[in-house]
């Protein structure tokens, strides 16, 4: 077996790292999208049922899909398409918690 010179190893290593980070990132930037769509699933059920159980059910977990994206936010590094769409929808569920009654 040909001995692989140790720069070249090094080199490997780091370019898988690397795409190991970027796959990574992608990945949790895709989490945080499914998470604020389903918090606004969510906060959208809640903003339209007589049930008073069902609204705080649901508001609830929108509030806490809220404060979990927060609290990993920064772990993400967003495309400026990914980043804007978050924002956009961050604040739309933010809105709907207001109307909620939610405090911030």
């Amino acid at each position: 077996m040909a001995k692989v010179h140790p720069f070249l190893r090094t080199s490997i290593l780091t370019q898988q790292l690397t795409t190991t980070g970027q796959q990574s990132n992608a990945m949790n930037a895709e989490f945080l999208r499914i998470d604020v769509e389903t918090a606004l699933t969510f906060s959208g059920l809640a903003l339209q049922t007589n049930n008073k159980e069902k609204l705080l059910r649901n508001r609830r977990n929108a509030r806490r899909a809220y404060d979990t994206i927060l609290r990993l936010w920064h772990r993400v590094t967003f495309t400026p398409s990914e980043e804007g769409y978050m924002h956009e929808m961050m604040g739309r569920l933010k809105n709907d918690l207001e109307l909620l009654g939610e405090r911030f």
